[in-house]
Parts: C-alpha cells; sequence; structure tokens
C-alpha cells in the first residue's frame, strides 16, 4: 500500500504480490542515509522497504514544479528462463549498479513472472536526478537528445543503443558465469545480416482470445509472416540463381529441387487453408471477415 503525499491517493497493490518475486531499491553510497537501503528478506524488512519507497517517489514529485515532468525513467527488461531468481536479481543489479547508480541516480526495480512463470522479467524505475545533499539535485543536460518539437534526437538514440548494448553484454556474461551456452543479441536481424522478416509479437490480449476460439489479427499476421519466412529461401534462390536449391530426396539436382517445390507448396496450401477455415469459422465478435491488415514483405529490399 503506497500513499500519494500529494492528492493523498492510496495505491493496493497487494493483488498482484504473487507476481512479483523480488524487489529492491538501489542507491549511490555517498547518498543520503534514509535511501540506504537493504533486500528485503522478513515481513519487517518489506515494510520499511515500502516505507522508503513511498518517501522516496514522493519526496522526487516535489522536487518538480512542472505539471508535465518527467519523474522517472521506465525500463522493461526480459530475463533469461535458464537461470534462476538469485542469478536474476545479481544481473539486474550489476546492470543498474554499472548505468544508473554509478551516476548518483536512484533505482527502484521488481522482479515479475507471469502466470505461467515462463515470462520472467524485471521492471526499472531510474529518477531523472541525481542524489544531491539530502533530496536531489539538477537533471542532467538533454542538449542534443529532442530537437525543438520535442522529438528525440540523435543523442536520445544513441543513448537508447548504448543502454540495448550494455544490457546484452550483462545478460550474456551472466549466462556465461551460469554455464549456459544461449546468448542474446539486441540488434535487429537486418543490422546481423540475417534475411528474415521479424515475426510480430502476439501478446497477452490477442493469446486470450486464441484460448476463447478466436481467431485475432496479431495471430493471422504471425501465420503469415511465419510461412512467408519459411518460403523467403526458395524464393531468393530463384530470384538470385534461377533454380531451386539442391534439398531433399532424388539423384539428380532437377529431381531435388522439383521434390522440395513440392512439399513447399504443400505446406503453403495447408497454411494458408488453414487460415481461411479459421476466419470464417471464428470471426472475431464485431469484426468482418478480412485479410490481415499488412501486405505481405517486398523481396526487392
Amino acid at each position: 500500500m503506497l500513499i500519494d503525499g500529494q492528492t493523498k491517493d492510496s495505491f493496493d497493490y497487494r493483488p498482484r504480490q504473487q507476481e512479483v518475486l523480488h524487489c529492491e531499491i538501489l542507491a549511490p553510497e555517498n547518498g543520503p542515509l534514509w535511501l540506504q537501503n537493504i533486500a528485503p528478506k522478513g515481513p519487517e524488512d518489506r515494510q520499511r522497504q515500502r516505507a522508503l519507497r513511498e518517501r522516496l517517489w514522493n519526496t522526487i514529485e516535489q522536487v518538480e514544479k512542472r505539471k508535465d515532468s518527467q519523474l522517472a525513467r521506465e525500463f522493461i527488461a526480459s530475463l533469461p528462463r535458464e537461470l534462476n531468481l538469485e542469478q536474476h536479481v545479481t544481473l539486474v543489479r550489476g546492470w543498474c549498479e554499472t548505468e544508473f547508480i554509478s551516476k548518483g541516480l536512484v533505482v527502484d526495480f521488481a522482479i515479475h513472472r507471469s502466470k505461467t512463470g515462463q515470462n520472467p522479467h524485471a521492471h526499472i524505475l531510474c529518477t531523472t536526478r541525481p542524489v544531491e545533499g539530502q533530496g536531489f539535485g539538477k537533471k542532467p543536460s538533454t542538449a542534443g537528445k529532442f530537437n525543438g518539437r520535442g522529438a528525440v534526437g540523435i543523442g536520445a538514440k544513441a543513448e537508447l543503443e548504448a543502454w540495448r548494448d550494455s544490457w546484452a553484454k550483462h545478460e550474456n556474461a551472466a549466462l556465461e558465469k551460469a554455464g549456459r551456452p544461449e546468448r542474446v543479441d539486441h540488434r535487429s536481424l537486418k543490422a546481423r545480416g540475417i534475411d528474415r522478416e521479424p515475426e510480430p509479437k502476439i501478446g497477452a490480449a490477442a493469446m486470450g482470445m486464441i484460448r476463447r476460439g478466436l481467431d485475432p489479427e496479431r495471430f493471422k499476421l504471425w501465420r503469415y509472416v511465419r510461412t512467408f519466412n519459411e518460403m523467403r529461401p526458395l524464393a531468393r534462390a530463384i530470384q538470385n540463381f534461377r533454380e531451386m536449391p539442391q534439398i531433399g530426396m532424388g539423384k539428380t539436382w532437377w529431381e531435388r529441387s522439383l521434390i522440395f517445390v513440392s512439399q513447399a507448396r504443400e505446406a503453403a496450401r495447408e497454411s494458408i487453408v488453414d487460415t481461411w477455415r479459421a476466419m470464417l469459422l471464428t470471426p472475431p465478435r464485431g469484426h468482418s471477415h478480412t485479410p490481415p491488415q499488412r501486405g505481405g514483405p517486398d523481396l526487392e529490399r
């Protein structure tokens, strides 16, 4: 239970308590004593941390004078399922100390899991003002990060890219330390030279519709892109070499190519039939029967 010091509104997060595996506040060593916090290990520690969290964000709000002030930056970081909770905490804590605590900022983070336990992730709130004395000082300069219309500039994009790169390095270091072979890469498919269309995120709302027997637009688009990616190598081979890849059974290259084309055609036909059957039998409520809103990717890119 947190109380807003200005409006006196209360915010009760206890119904979501089962989703929270760990929460912690990190502050610079030279910060005021009231900000120094230890990771909660029992009910009394958690109660003290709630009081500290309430004081922290009420203090931040009192410092700001403009009604449209930005109080904090928020980051949502996906955590590898190959690591346990203790390793997750160490990973998040280490990244926050490197990127924010070392610059005098304060971080309030929590590690969550989904109801199925398949989506561990961290919510990270970082103050925009560094610690100064018993409170907070001036915000760092944003010169070069925004243009006159408030749009994001080159400086802000470079800062975001640096955060993403830093997180990937910390995550890979944690996986290596745990003896895991998996690695992550924050770069896009295009930047890595991978000739594949990125699959769209389905999302929790669309997954809920699927479980209810519906076929949402996001899922149709995901199936479309996935089928396209399966056919893309074949299309590239025809475009670049005027022949099919030598994949599959057969004694000669053209026999193997014909068999591969036949199998690919059958797979594409089944995917298309399944898509239209789902659209006709279980239309979304309040929607007409329409194909995916987005057209297919351009092979000439």
